[in-house]
């Protein structure tokens, strides 16, 4: 594809068009003075979507969701000084979570650089692309009008490298913002890793799960665009699978094979058939951090780790990996199930632990959906949420209340459940749930949060009032940062209060101009309730005062950083 743009415009315009030809069309930002000829080519274009967010951070998260629901490159546009160093942790969590995005960040005039001026970005100044160096794909600073295009692209491409996909820099000079330039033709083409892997390889990995007494697939969050190809090479192998936290649901938790998910908040399931000592397992798409392990270790003593990924730097980074394969995931999906299916390599030995890890339910609270507590339980909250809304998107922010989230959701497809642990960032999922909903209006999302994060990001709410979304706040409002609390507690034998003084969130939540209701009993959550808290098309609050002394038993952070710590170390 290219772009042709027309003469006499500006170096901002050029760069615009240059991603708009390329299919980037939504940006997410916050005005400000160095920046704003962007910005203004941006109102300007009938085919630009600005999203005006109210922090930029917050923009980076909505980014990342909205991501998640298209496939589509977004970009983030930022102002020079606090509006760059504000943008760090979005970038950051991006980064992690291999989510190609572009962060494009005002500055001063170039010529001035090295002068004392206001909000400087560049090595004299402030130093974003030192700052970012670590967590982008590629920095680019704009040089001339002439050049943004161009720069701009390199920048994308960079981003959208399968192998490696994330963020990408384009420091944008006001003064070549402005500039006048030319017209320039720019032709584009998208990078592919879709190698195979040698064919020796793939039958010596499928022989070891065919033949092994335990076999194990674990899936990681990089495999989330390739599900039919690891639900189909899963099947034909026969062996039972789990997912990490950031994959739940990426293959059906109601499928047969399933183990749900593995790490933090595991299943009991997942907990059982791992106890039992696995001796070959195939890992995809993740790189085995203490949140995905925690109390499931994917291999027994003696036992042969299989690990498949794009970024051969995760190999042997946590637990020690006997055939390391990079390449990419759907190609090796594909492959191995040709393979398992040509050659009959199919596991016979995985039933019997399979059914036996299966006897007993997989929640820590057998009867969850039905407690009737007077008080309403946490668990009881997560049924009656996904008996309200069948067919929702469900994003948890972080906090006590994802491990809930994680635990009693059944997540029955790759679209229905996200959760954004790379970083760990609060706020995340409250601000991701409105580039959801915006990337993908036909479904309803339910964001699953605490009224800490609220007290952090609850401000864009008003874009998702301005944007008219489809999202159900779910605040658990406990009024303190209640897995601190617990956690300090667990690890020091003492309390600490960590409390706020109790909002009221159905008053806070009018005020903006949403719709809300306060739960503090089991059953108040219906479909009724929300479609009647829905119809007026604004987002909805639900404030719920919960039991916030309930806890899953061994499943939190304190619990997942402890297994690490345990682990031997590689020899």
């Amino acid at each position: 594809m290219s772009a042709a743009p027309s003469s006499d415009r500006t170096g901002s315009q050029s760069l615009l068009d240059a991603l708009l030809a390329a299919g980037v069309d939504t940006f997410f930002g916050v005005p400000g003075g160095p920046i704003i000829p962007l910005f203004d080519a941006i109102l300007r274009s009938p085919r630009a979507r600005l999203v005006e967010s109210r922090q930029e951070t917050h923009a980076a998260f909505a980014a990342v969701g909205y991501w998640r629901a298209t496939g589509k490159v977004p970009a983030v546009v930022v102002t020079a000084g606090p509006g760059a160093t504000n943008v760090v942790t979005g970038t950051v969590s991006a980064h992690l979570e291999g989510v190609p995005m572009l962060i494009i960040c005002g500055d001063v005039a170039w010529e001035g650089s090295g002068a004392r001026l206001l909000q400087s970005m560049g090595r004299e100044g402030v130093g974003i692309e030192e700052m970012l160096r670590n967590v982008t794909r590629a920095m680019v600073r704009v040089t001339s009008a002439r050049a943004a295009a161009s720069q701009a692209m390199a920048a994308l491409r960079a981003a959208r490298n399968p192998g490696h996909p994330g963020p990408s820099l384009i420091v944008l000079p006001m003064n070549h913002g402005v500039a006048t330039t030319g017209p320039a033709q720019i032709a584009w083409n998208p990078v592919s890793t879709a190698e195979h892997v040698e064919e020796s390889v793939i039958i010596d990995a499928a022989e070891r799960l065919a033949r092994a007494r335990r076999p194990l697939v674990v899936i990681g969050a990089a495999c989330r665009p390739h599900a039919e190809a690891v639900e189909r090479m899963v099947e034909a192998l026969n062996i039972p699978f789990m997912t990490t936290p950031q994959a739940k649901g990426i293959l059906s938790e109601e499928h047969p094979l399933s183990l749900r998910n593995a790490g933090m908040a595991a299943s009991w399931w997942a907990r059982r058939y791992t106890a039992g000592g696995v001796d070959t397992a195939l890992v995809l798409g993740t790189d085995l951090d203490d949140c995905s392990i925690g109390p499931t270790h994917p291999i027994g003593p003696g036992g042969v780790l299989i690990h498949v990924d794009t970024d051969a730097r995760v190999f042997n980074r946590n637990i020690p990996t006997e055939l390391m394969i990079a390449g990419d995931l759907a190609t090796f999906a594909r492959q191995l199930h040709d393979v398992a299916k040509r050659l009959n390599l199919r596991s016979l030995n995985a039933a019997a632990p399979l059914a036996e890890a299966k006897r007993c339910s997989p929640f820590d609270a057998e009867g969850f959906r039905e407690d009737a507590s007077p008080r309403v339980a946490p668990h009881r909250v997560i049924a009656d949420l996904e008996r309200a809304a069948p067919g929702a998107t469900f994003i948890t922010d972080i906090g006590e209340h994802m491990l809930f989230a994680l635990h009693y959701l059944t997540a029955r497809g790759p679209d229905r459940f996200l959760i954004h642990l790379g970083l760990g960032s609060m706020a995340s999922g409250i601000c991701s749930a409105i580039g959801y909903a915006l990337g993908d209006r036909s479904r309803e999302v339910v964001c699953i949060c605490g009224d800490g994060g609220m007290q952090m990001a609850g401000s864009e709410l008003l874009v998702a009032i301005k944007l008219g979304l489809r999202i159900v706040y779910a605040v658990f409002n406990d009024a303190r940062y209640n897995m601190v609390y617990h956690g300090y507690r667990q690890l020091f034998g003492r309390n600490a209060s960590w409390d706020t003084p109790c909002i009221d969130l159905v008053a806070w939540a009018r005020s903006f101009g949403a719709t809300a209701a306060l739960i503090e009993r089991p059953g108040e959550i219906t479909a009724e309730l929300l479609d009647r808290l829905t119809a007026r098309g604004v987002p909805v609050v639900l404030d719920i005062r919960h039991d916030a002394d309930i806890r899953i038993q061994g499943a939190g952070r304190v619990e997942a950083l402890q297994q690490m710590s345990s682990l031997s170390s590689p020899a």
